[in-house]
């Protein structure tokens, strides 16, 4: 985030200062409100212990 300040605005912030200074124009960190209806947790679980595993 502070890199991108920087190349674009020619500003150094560290990443704590680039946060407060969104959060005080009003951003925030997008959460999603509900999971998806399509959710398989089956595959979900299948998937944390082959790939998760593997990418750990």
């Amino acid at each position: 985030m502070s890199v991108l300040i920087a190349r674009l605005f020619h500003q150094r912030y560290t990443e704590r200062g680039a946060s407060y200074l969104l959060h005080r124009i009003g951003w925030s960190p997008q959460v999603p409100v509900h999971r998806a209806a399509e959710r398989d947790a089956k595959k979900i679980v299948e998937w944390r212990q082959e790939t998760w595993s593997r990418v750990r």
